[in-house]
């Protein structure tokens, strides 16, 4: 898909959803600054995996979980807490290394580590073992040859971000989900069933 259909799919999804996209995000924004500073950004990170793993499943027009709380929090509530907390530390670990060295390879990284979240998503709710960098080395292999198609993807949402700044941040109550379905979208449009096929059915899924 183009990134205009990608968009366009999100657009479409949302419409007639903004208050639960908007609530989910603006929610999960303020839980994750209250508690980031406290617990030195694990609660952040797994508040910010529950909410990827929300809009996937509302990309994938499944249910949506029993309100925006629970929804927060579903990253803490699978089958799998640990695998998901040590993918999603090591991935962050990981970034922060590479950025050490150079910006442009910590950049590149991050592209590559981007679909953790759904990755773990879509593991998880079909029943796979996943281990403690499944994840991270599943997304770094998918994003091969896509890690430029998805940086000029994040960048066309520019235009938005400025025009959210001269609304002094009010903008981006629609942006950021307008972003996170896009996301997902530009995701699912990407792996398709791969990660979401049960263990023992992954032959064909490739």
């Amino acid at each position: 898909m183009t990134r205009a259909e990608l968009k366009g799919l999100a657009k479409a999804r949302l419409a007639g959803n903004w208050g639960w996209a908007v609530g989910l995000s603006l929610l999960g924004a303020i839980m994750a600054s209250i508690i980031g500073g406290f617990t030195a950004g694990i609660l952040e990170a797994w508040v910010m995996v529950g909410i990827s793993f929300s809009f996937l499943r509302f990309m994938d027009d499944e249910d949506r979980g029993n309100g925006v709380f629970n929804n927060i929090f579903s990253g803490f509530t699978g089958s799998q807490p640990v695998a998901v907390f040590l993918n999603t530390l090591l991935a962050g670990i990981f970034m922060a290394l590479w950025s050490l060295l150079l910006v442009v390879p910590g950049i590149v990284k991050a592209f590559s580590y981007s679909q953790v979240d759904y990755i773990l998503s879509d593991m998880q709710r079909a029943g796979r073992q996943i281990g403690a960098t499944d994840a991270i080395t599943a997304s770094r292999e998918l994003m091969v040859g896509h890690k430029w198609e998805y940086f000029v993807l994040q960048l066309s949402f520019l235009g938005w971000a400025l025009l959210s700044l001269v609304t002094l941040g009010i903008g981006l109550l629609w942006l950021t989900p307008y972003m996170q379905a896009t996301n997902a979208a530009f995701y699912r449009n990407l792996a398709g069933d791969r990660f979401r096929t049960p263990e023992d059915d992954m032959t064909d899924a490739y």
